[in-house]
């Protein structure tokens, strides 16, 4: 059985692959990968306040 890898894991295993990288791609995957965790923490934190009255047909 395979472990699975977090993406964070996945670009520092990989970044050495690449000879004449920068590291700058792997700085811009950590920070959408923080802003993805950050976005996904609000959205569940927000929950479904009043998004079934909003389709409800009886209303």
């Amino acid at each position: 059985m395979t472990q699975k890898k977090t993406l964070g894991e996945f670009i520092i295993d990989n970044q050495n692959q690449f000879k004449y990288s920068t590291g700058e791609l792997s700085c811009l995957l950590n920070a959408i990968r923080l802003a993805s965790k950050a976005v996904n923490h609000e959205v569940n934190k927000a929950g479904l306040v009043d998004i079934i009255g909003a389709t409800d047909p009886n209303i």
